[in-house]
This record gives C-alpha cells, sequence and structure tokens, in this order.
C-alpha cells in the first residue's frame, strides 16, 4: 500500500497520526489529506491500522457488521497497540472506559444492537420529532433575540453550539441551566478518540465517572417522580425482556448526547462558516430560504461531514482491492473523505445547494447504524439557517476564514468561536 503524488509513506502517516490526535491544524484544514487518500488505488495501511476512504469501500463495510465489527474500540490491533504502550494506572483508566463504551448503541453489533436499537427507536418516532418543531423554532429564536441583545459576535459561541445542547437537554427533560455542566463532560469525553493521547484518555475516565453519577441521580428522580412524557423514562419502561441496565441506560443517555448535541454542533457552526464563506452560495440561499432550505441541509451535512471519521475491526480475513488484510486488523473509515469522493460528487470541494446527488452521502451513517437522530439534526438546520437568512439578510463574516477557532477532535470537527456581523438590516 503505498501513497501516489510523490507524496511518501512517512509524510501520510505523520498527517494521519495529526488527523488522529486532532491537532488543530490537522481539525481544520483536513481536506489536502482526504484528496491524497481518495487518490490511492488500494486501502492504505498504517501501522496497526488500515486507512480507507473511498464512498464504495466505506458503504460496503458498514452494511457488513459480520465481517467489520463495531468492537474496534475494544479490539483489533489497534487498541491492543496503543493499550501495550501504556502506564499500569492508564490501562486500568483504558479498560475502564472501554468496557462502559461498550454499551454504546453505536459500539454494538448483532442482536445486541437490534435489541438497544428497537428501544431508543420510541423515543425518535417521526410523530414525536415533528411534535419537536415549534420547540425547535423558539429555542432558535430565542437565541438570537439574546444574541442582538448582548451585542454578541461570536455565533458559534452565541447559537450554533447551544441550540443542539437545549433540544437534547429538553428531549431528556434535564434543567436547561445543567447544559454547560453536560457540555464540559460531554467535551472530555468525546475528546478521547480510541485512546490517541493517552491525556484525552485520562480526562474522558474522569468525565465519565462524573457523568455516570449525575445520569444515575437523574434515573433514581425519575424512579421516585414517573414522567412518561420525556425520553428517560420512555427508556426505563421498556418490557422486562427488553429493559435496561443501569450502565446499559447511561450509556444510552450518552450516545444521545453524542448524537444530538455534538453532530449537530458541528453541522451548525461549520456550516455557516462554508455558507457565508461563500456570498455567490449565501446570495442564493437568502433570496428564497424556504425554497431552498432542504438542498442547503443536504449539501451541508455532505459538504461538512458531522462525522469525519469511525473505526471497525475485522472479525476475519478480507480481501480489499486486491490487499489481504488480517482478522483483527483495526479499520479507520474517513467518513469526511467520503463525502467528497470525485466519483461520486462533480466537483466535491464545493458547495452547490442546488446539487442533485447531495442524498447520496453518508454523513449519518449506512446500514443499520444509520443515525436515528437524522431527522432532528435536519429540523435544526433548517430552522436555524431559515432564521439566519430571514432575520439578518446582510449577516458576513467578520473575520478571516482561515482563522476561526476550532475545538473537538476531527470524529466531530466543530467550530468553537466564528465573528459575524449580523448586519443592518434586521428583521422580525
Amino acid at each position: 500500500m503505498t501513497a501516489s503524488h510523490a507524496i511518501s509513506s512517512e509524510e501520510i502517516d505523520q498527517r494521519l497520526s495529526d488527523l488522529i490526535e486532532s491537532r488543530p491544524e490537522a481539525i481544520a484544514r483536513p481536506f489536502a489529506l482526504y484528496q491524497d487518500m481518495l487518490a490511492l488505488e488500494e486501502p492504505y495501511r498504517w501501522g496497526p491500522t488500515v486507512v480507507v476512504s473511498r464512498m464504495s469501500d466505506i458503504r460496503m463495510i458498514l452494511k457488513d457488521h459480520r465481517r467489520f465489527s463495531n468492537r474496534a474500540h475494544a479490539v483489533g490491533s489497534r487498541p491492543e497497540a496503543r493499550r501495550a504502550a501504556m502506564q499500569p494506572h492508564e490501562q486500568a483508566a483504558f479498560d475502564e472506559v472501554t468496557e462502559f463504551e461498550e454499551l454504546i448503541i453505536s459500539r454494538t453489533d448483532g442482536a445486541q444492537h437490534a435489541r438497544l436499537r428497537s428501544i431508543v427507536q420510541r423515543a425518535f418516532t417521526p410523530r414525536k420529532i415533528a411534535m419537536l418543531g415549534d420547540e425547535t423554532q423558539a429555542f432558535t429564536t430565542a437565541l438570537f433575540d439574546r444574541m442582538v441583545e448582548r451585542g454578541e459576535t461570536n455565533i458559534a459561541a452565541s447559537v450554533t453550539q447551544e441550540l443542539p445542547v437545549m433540544m437534547i437537554c429538553s428531549l431528556l427533560n434535564v434543567d436547561q441551566a445543567e447544559a454547560p455542566l453536560i457540555q464540559g463532560w460531554s467535551a472530555k469525553i468525546g475528546k478521547n478518540r480510541g485512546a490517541a493521547v493517552v491525556a484525552d484518555l485520562m480526562g474522558a475516565h474522569e468525565a465519565l465517572k462524573e457523568f455516570r453519577a449525575y445520569v444515575i441521580e437523574k434515573i433514581e428522580h425519575h424512579r421516585r417522580f414517573p414522567d412518561s412524557t420525556n425520553l428517560v423514562s420512555t427508556l426505563m419502561g421498556a418490557s422486562d425482556d427488553e429493559r435496561l441496565s443501569e450502565d446499559e441506560l447511561v450509556a444510552m443517555v450518552l450516545i444521545l448526547l453524542f448524537a444530538g448535541a455534538d453532530t449537530t454542533k458541528a453541522l451548525l457552526g461549520n456550516g455557516t462558516l462554508a455558507l457565508l464563506s461563500d456570498q455567490a452560495q449565501w446570495e442564493r440561499f437568502r433570496d428564497d430560504p424556504d425554497e431552498a432550505v432542504a438542498g442547503l441541509t443536504e449539501e451541508l451535512i455532505r459538504f461538512v461531514s458531522p462525522v469525519q471519521t469511525l473505526w471497525r475491526v475485522t472479525t476475519e480475513p478480507v480481501t480489499l482491492h486486491g490487499v489481504e488484510i488480517e482478522a483483527g486488523t483495526t479499520i479507520l473509515l474517513l467518513m469526511g473523505a467520503a463525502s467528497r469522493d470525485p466519483s461520486l460528487f462533480e466537483d466535491p470541494d464545493r458547495l452547490d445547494i442546488d446539487r442533485t446527488e447531495s442524498r447520496d452521502h453518508i454523513s449519518f451513517g449506512h446500514g443499520t447504524h444509520f443515525c436515528l437522530g437524522t431527522s432532528l439534526a435536519r429540523m435544526e438546520c433548517g430552522a436555524y439557517f431559515t432564521e439566519l437568512a430571514t432575520r439578518f439578510p446582510d449577516v458576513r463574516l467578520a473575520q478571516d476564514p482561515e482563522a476561526v477557532e476550532w475545538g473537538g477532535n476531527i470524529q466531530f470537527r466543530c467550530i468553537t468561536g466564528l465573528e459575524v456581523d449580523l448586519g443592518e438590516e434586521r428583521r422580525r
């Protein structure tokens, strides 16, 4: 497995390390690496890991959970190599974090995944999602109102990071005042990506303990004061043969926070930067937001790709494009690259809200692991961008796009600071 374009394997290895270790420069600008990976004729072997970038290959892998397991954070070549390099106390933290994360629905396969999905689906029926429409609009309007009243200019801190957390707090019946606490735990837990950085692992280990105690307190409250209308009570109310254990319930709340908050924060914030950086596309949307919002939403989901990476591990020897891959090999799926695969998308690095093939993206997964919160994310995206275009038609970036602040990790690369000028014309 060799690199093309006269780029050495050593250079690609370093760029992949920077990416997975979530170095700010790599998070801010991963797309040149994606282009180079997509140009390779076969999967790329990066130490104990095989890297896959093309859409057709990733689609196949995501659908084949028999040969490509979701347990890649717990078993396989990469976690074994990472664990072997740790000190004993770090290994203990790794084992505890891994044991807990094995309960998360997105890390399960087969019958276990089907059972967990059947339970959580009750919270994401079309009827329940539709009922959240008015609330989504109300939260969006209130956040923009507050931004204007306070004279704030950082739209990421004021709106795009806040809206998804407010929606999830509402869904989980959590006091909105506790949102900053949840965001803090979420940031620490989410920053740990397969123990790529030991300090991030240790931070996640401590945050998980605190978060677990917090959720268990909420569970006890719901047991004393049941409320059939909120999500936690819905999950607790499963029949005896489907009932979640306490740790499964904690893990379910955790993944709902990630799926419902972190991915949507990335979509809204990164999408704002992309749209306002392209004046022609902004004006196309602004001039008819009601007609263009569906196309904008799908194109931003493709272009931004809220989930940039996923991991799998082979359960048996497989052959991919003539390359023999051993059983137990960690597979890194570059989802952000697949959504810019030139074999499927014409001029893929260009934002085009009228693009007809946008829905061919896999930004929310594929097959049995397709994201349950997709409808909620689309709803929030539509409400936010329609409000932005309707109320602030003259909005523009107030800083160099190359100088924006990025945080999180490569899986959920997310803008943390984005300065805008809302313009002179303000509408209600």
